[in-house]
């Protein structure tokens, strides 16, 4: 198994218990993302332009590509961040 990382950064104006809950909903329906450990969902830090969240999510196949897996959650999140209205 192999955990994955996908750091995200929203503005300030954003609510980030929203997009919290959003990046876990991006990677729980991806087929190759375990159900067990499930996604989790973190805010990292304050920076000066934004609040640095970070999506954590397992495959346990990561012989099939990785990088193909965090395409598909990042076009994901950024379809429900845009439906959401989060920036």
């Amino acid at each position: 198994r192999v955990r994955l990382r996908l750091p995200v950064m929203i503005s300030y104006q954003d609510d980030p218990e929203q997009a919290l809950e959003l990046l876990i909903e991006a990677a729980r329906e991806h087929p190759r993302i375990l159900r067990d450990p499930g996604p989790v969902s973190r805010l990292m830090s304050f920076e000066d332009y934004g609040m640095r969240l970070e999506g954590r999510f397992w495959t346990r196949d990561p012989m099939n590509g990785v990088n193909n897996v965090r395409s598909d959650v990042n076009r994901k999140i950024w379809r429900l961040f845009r439906d959401a209205g989060i920036t």
